[in-house]
């Protein structure tokens, strides 16, 4: 019988492929590398919060919801459901029976989706579903805007705006069971890829984040910008040269931007199905907030609430935190563009989704409450905020100086502690 026999490698050839083989390991450790340090970075920041959350829980769940010297004791499901509050019990409803009236639809379909697929890990129970993803999120999100800020500055800046974003007072929600976390990472990611000039994975995590959230249709818009930023100089390069051909390859990237709106195409096309109409998610919000209005009505009505009614009523305390997180940030976006901290021009688009963010937010006021006092007329602000990370990049720089930095977390840190037990307790928080 033939056996065809081949002739041996030549040795220089092995060492090609050995020094191949080495280059792509390279390669890939360089790639992997930076993602892994900044996974460290992050890291104790997470576990430390997640420790005081999960602190906050026992203690609250036993304490305030017993009398004292009660003999019995609670389980650990009793514990925990101290937090399937407000939203949570929504998007949990979402998971559980789909959009089961109109007023559900103001609430996008990622997460609870992802509620409903994962709950069958625990049991049917959707709120460890929910806070595990919330959680898992949350980390994810950390490691990408460690990496974002230690690209576009240093290493220290990330850290500190790792930490303030953890602390800051708001922040119970990346550990409850809202889809907080989860548009953030998409969103921090969608921004990652844009400086990288990697667009179909930007417009693929800007669709995402619309589908968690209505807000990432805004990331349309920095699409644009960026993408604008990047490539005209070299389209105009490729007209000098008379290279047509390289210039419509270099617009190709730019049919990545329609994946952001397709997010929001395929929920109108859920609803459609639903309710027989695609617009539902608009008209859900009579549920919870006033028509079209001009940016600063919301802000003068709170202030009016504050100037005439007592400081010791629930309005007027209510609309002090709000008002109070919209000014903060609205100063915050302010310093990226002027003063000793602020950005560099090519990176403005940081601060353009924050502004864009706050103006879309004032542009539809809440629902006076009973008795027709406005006392929510900036509602959720101060969890809104919590995805204007440019914010805390600004807050991170000023944070070199110790002064700062010490008085930044003698503030945050007791600020969180209560608006986490306001939320344990079923008190007023968004």
């Amino acid at each position: 019988m033939y056996i065809q026999r081949h002739p041996p490698v030549p040795p220089e050839s092995t060492e090609a492929i050995e020094s191949t083989l080495v280059v792509k390991a390279t390669e890939q450790q360089g790639i992997i590398r930076p993602w892994w340090w900044a996974a460290l970075a992050v890291l104790p920041v997470f576990v430390i919060t997640r420790f005081v959350f999960l602190t906050l829980t026992y203690f609250g769940g036993v304490l305030f919801f017993v009398s004292n010297y009660w003999p019995g004791h609670r389980s650990f499901y009793d514990i925990l459901s101290i937090w399937y509050r407000w939203d949570v019990v929504r998007f949990a409803t979402i998971a559980t029976h789909g959009y089961i009236s109109l007023e559900y639809a103001a609430f996008f379909p990622l997460y609870p989706a992802l509620e409903h697929v994962l709950s069958g890990l625990f049991r049917g129970n959707v709120l460890v579903a929910g806070m595990v993803i919330s959680n898992v999120a949350y980390l994810a999100a950390l490691v990408v805007l460690y990496r974002l800020v230690e690209m576009e500055f240093d290493s220290a800046t990330a850290q500190r705006t790792a930490l303030y974003l953890s602390i800051f007072p708001s922040a119970l929600f990346f550990f409850a069971a809202y889809n907080e976390s989860l548009f953030l990472f998409f969103m921090l990611l969608c921004f990652y890829a844009l400086r990288r000039g990697s667009w179909w994975l930007a417009g693929l995590c800007g669709g995402l984040a619309t589908l968690t959230r209505s807000i990432g249709l805004l990331l349309f818009v920095i699409f644009l910008c960026e993408f604008a930023r990047q490539m005209l100089p070299r389209l105009r390069q490729a007209w000098r040269d008379r290279q047509p051909l390289r210039g419509f390859v270099l617009l190709t990237g730019l049919a990545a931007s329609l994946l952001i709106p397709l997010g929001l195409a395929i929920f109108a096309y859920m609803l459609n199905l639903r309710f027989h109409d695609p617009l539902a998610f608009t008209h859900a919000q009579v549920h919870w907030r006033e028509g079209l209005s001009l940016p600063w009505t919301a802000p003068l009505i709170a202030i009016k609430s504050i100037v005439h009614l007592s400081p010791f009523t629930f309005a007027v305390a209510h609309d002090v935190i709000d008002l109070t997180a919209l000014c903060l940030f609205l100063v915050l976006m302010v310093l990226c563009f002027v003063g000793p901290e602020r950005f560099a021009r090519d990176q403005w688009t940081f601060a353009l989704f924050g502004l864009i963010a706050l103006t879309y937010a004032l542009l539809f006021p809440g629902i006076p409450g009973a008795g027709g006092i406005p006392y929510d007329p900036l509602p959720s602000t101060q969890r809104f905020v919590l995805e204007i990370f440019a914010g805390f990049i600004v807050l991170a720089r000023f944070g070199r100086r110790s002064w700062f930095h010490q008085t930044y977390l003698l503030i945050a840190l007791p600020l969180l502690a209560f608006l986490t037990l306001q939320f344990l307790t079923g008190h007023w928080t968004v």
